[in-house]
């Protein structure tokens, strides 16, 4: 048995305790945690400067493009950062595997214990299987062309049952409303029931435009290119009424990320309509690409279930989750810590029932990781990580 004792220990499903001790298995099984100084001489207690809380959930990931980093200018804003992931994606000089391997590394030694990854292809899956973070991969279909949306589907659902068969969790899910044609929408969502659902939604403001007003970066990229976006030109619809509403039923559990430029009704529209809607923030990504973040004092005020993701390397400089912590703490600082690792730990760990983690509940196994530099409660810049168990 291990006794860790530390300024705060974050427990996420009690409140905060200051000065409290933290009991658990050496296998890193909670048994449990209080401000009792512990009586007996047997175990040496593990004291520390700093905040202890559960290992962090990482719900929206493309570990695909970590052989990306600093590929793509910052500020491009989101049609022109998409039009070049393609390309991008096949010049890299870094190799795609020593990449991946390097980010999975990264991402455990920050304090990471599970991920949303977003996939394309199986390049991750000998990672994964080998990883000491437990991966769920999204594996992700976009198309334009109605005709070729069953070829699409048989190919996607390929690549799910070669994560199943390797005993690693997947399911499959569409790319964002802009890229998929009614017809490949319909497809993935007859295989939706009971599965995990993600969706990149109302990322930039052309999404908006796009839909609402057939105009806009996205529409003229489209078109330039010759796609058929007719579906999408109907008008007068938002991307969730395009894309969402009329296929999934309420009890569909659904994690829609960024939503950068979600306003009030489109808010309100989603909560009505889904009883069991996540809504992921990846601020850096956010920034990195558009130069904005989402309005959280919105997204308190309308009570939502929030996770934290950190997007790409193609669109950020690191995959740590407490990165992304500070710069929302920076930009709002009024959100106290507790609530923003509630967003990043337990909240995700709801969204994939993975009940052993995201707090310190007796019987839990949901790591233990050790944030240093703090200000009390408070994050400072010089803030960082060290995984405990």
């Amino acid at each position: 048995m291990r006794i860790i004792q530390a300024s705060y220990i974050m427990p996420l499903n009690t409140a905060p305790i200051k000065d409290g001790y933290l009991y658990i298995e050496d296998d890193g099984t909670v048994i449990h945690v209080n401000d009792i100084t512990p009586i007996t001489n047997q175990f040496e207690v593990e004291v520390y400067e700093g905040i202890i809380c559960p290992g962090f959930v990482n719900t929206h990931c493309h570990l695909e493009l970590s052989h990306m980093k600093g590929l793509v200018p910052k500020g491009y804003g989101l049609p022109k950062f998409v039009s070049q992931i393609p390309q991008l994606r096949k010049q890299s000089n870094l190799d795609p595997l020593k990449s991946l391997k390097e980010a999975d590394r990264n991402m455990n030694e920050s304090g990471i214990v599970a991920v949303g990854d977003i996939s394309n292809t199986t390049e991750s899956l000998s990672v994964k299987k080998n990883s000491a973070i437990r991966y769920h991969s999204f594996v992700e279909q976009f198309g334009l062309n109605k005709n070729n949306a069953d070829h699409l589907l048989s190919e996607g659902l390929t690549i799910v049952e070669e994560y199943r068969s390797s005993n690693l969790s997947a399911s499959l899910v569409p790319h964002a409303p802009y890229s998929l044609s009614p017809q490949l929408l319909k497809g993935i969502y007859s295989y939706s029931n009971g599965q995990l659902l993600t969706i990149h939604h109302q990322e930039t403001a052309s999404e908006k435009e796009l839909f609402l007003d057939s105009k806009g970066d996205l529409a003229e990229l489209f078109l330039s290119k010759g796609l058929d976006i007719s579906s999408q030109l109907e008008g007068g619809k938002n991307s969730a009424q395009y894309a969402l509403l009329p296929y999934l039923p309420k009890e569909q559990k659904l994690l829609l990320v960024h939503n950068t430029f979600s306003e009030s009704a489109d808010i309100e529209e989603i909560e009505t309509h889904f009883s069991d809607a996540y809504w992921c923030t990846c601020p850096k990504a956010n920034w990195y690409i558009e130069q904005r973040l989402p309005n959280y004092n919105l997204w308190r005020e309308k009570n939502l279930k929030i996770t934290i993701g950190t997007d790409s390397l193609a669109s950020n400089d690191s995959l740590c989750v407490l990165e992304e912590i500070k710069m929302i703490q920076k930009n709002y600082s009024h959100i106290a810590t507790n609530e923003l690792l509630i967003w990043a730990c337990k909240n995700g760990a709801e969204f994939f029932n993975y009940d052993e983690l995201g707090s310190f509940k007796a019987g839990c196994k949901p790591g233990v990781v050790l944030i240093e530099h703090v200000d009390g409660l408070q994050l400072t810049e010089n803030s960082k990580v060290t995984v405990l168990a």
